[in-house]
């Protein structure tokens, strides 16, 4: 009963959304506040929502590595490094300030600065998907995966934490290992050993089973070795992904890809997003809601990516206009962002007040990113 008045509801308000030019994933929380214990009490938070939550992140991180387009990196891959680094480091010190001034203080302030300094790569895309140049899409999208990879990092080393292991000089080292060993194999196999994606490409099924099969081997590696499984399943999904780089004539490994990628979309929007958000959502108390920190925390999201994004964006893209534009682009968040603030409250690190004032500034600039980016970039 729990999952179907919780998919019910979460596909309806989130199509209503969609057909206005919402993100759905608003909708989908929204059904899990609604039904959940803080509004109408129909829903309550059970172990086995939280197992179907769980596989449905792993499946999203997995969606997200599968997704990336390393070849958008490259054609501007300093401005693209600078700027998504800039963006974090400049949205994180504002957040951070700004919540200190109004005592947030310690590893609470610290983490939401942290969660609030990403940049969803699903909602830029979005913004950017009816107005923009090749160029616009390179840097912004490029900038906001390198914000992902971050976010993945961090991810990770909450999770980490969430498990007991508290060694966070340990688990920063084996991450950056971790990562680094994934990101050069796939470059290996992508440039030299391509016999390994015509392998996986032998037919759908084929691919579809090695595909999976990977992002739960990589899982498992990545929690032997102490580290969050949501690393794996993302770093799976990079590996898998560059085979789409290598020169293939018959373009069979990439028209593969595509119908796996476009299959396991429809699959991941049907089921598993709409209840890993309305789960959520049944966790958000609006009780504890916090005005002050909802204010402040929104606007620090917003002007610190301004501030960090639209220089670099205006020289690279030789327009002001247009860098402005890109700044109002990247203060999208998303899917990464929820995700990171769910693990925070499973560990501690944040309290239900914070936790459900920030998941609800996530939510509001999914809404005001594409409209001020359409505005900007409009006029």
């Amino acid at each position: 009963m729990d999952l179907v008045v919780l998919l019910l509801l979460a596909k309806i308000i989130g199509y209503m959304l969609k057909i206005k030019g919402l993100h759905p994933i608003v909708g989908h929380v929204l059904a899990g506040l609604i039904l959940g214990p803080y509004v109408l009490k129909i829903v309550y938070p059970t172990i086995e929502l939280e197992t179907i939550a769980s596989v449905s992140l792993l499946l999203l991180l997995f969606y997200t590595g599968l997704t990336t387009n390393f070849r958008e990196l490259r054609r501007k891959g300093k401005e693209v490094l600078a700027m998504g680094f800039s963006g974090v480091a400049v949205t994180f010190t504002i957040t951070y300030a700004m919540l200190y001034l109004i005592g947030v203080r310690g590893l609470p302030a610290i983490f939401i600065a942290l969660a609030l300094s990403n940049t969803a790569t699903e909602t830029v895309a979005a913004a950017l998907a009816y107005a923009s140049t090749r160029d616009m899409r390179t840097l912004v999208v490029g900038a906001s995966f390198v914000d992902d990879v971050i976010a993945a990092f961090i991810i990770s080393i909450v999770a980490s934490m969430a498990l007991g292991k508290t060694d966070i000089i340990y688990l920063s080292v084996v991450t950056i290992v971790f990562m680094t060993i994934v990101f050069a194999l796939s470059h290996i196999l992508a440039t030299k050993y391509t016999i390994f994606y015509r392998a996986m490409s032998r037919d759908y099924f084929t691919f579809a089973s090695f595909s999976i099969m990977i992002a739960f081997s990589l899982a498992l590696i990545a929690y032997v070795l102490g580290l969050s499984v949501l690393i794996g399943a993302y770093l799976a999904g990079l590996l898998i992904g560059r085979g789409r780089e290598f020169h293939d004539p018959l373009i069979k490994t990439k028209v593969i890809m595509s119908a796996f990628i476009e299959d396991l979309s429809s699959f991941l929007e049907v089921l598993f997003i709409p209840m890993f958000f309305a789960y959520i959502g049944l966790l958000i108390s609006v009780e504890q809601l916090s005005l002050i920190l909802f204010a402040v925390a929104l606007f620090s999201a917003i002007l610190g990516k301004i501030l960090g994004c639209t220089p670099i964006a205006s020289f690279s893209l030789k327009s002001k206009r247009k860098g402005i534009a890109a700044g109002l682009a990247m203060t999208g968040r998303g899917a990464l962002e929820t995700a990171l603030l769910k693990l925070g409250l499973d560990s501690g690190i944040i309290n239900v007040a914070e936790y459900s004032t920030i998941i609800l500034v996530a939510l509001a600039t999914t809404i005001t990113a594409p409209l001020l980016y359409s505005l900007v970039y409009k006029e």
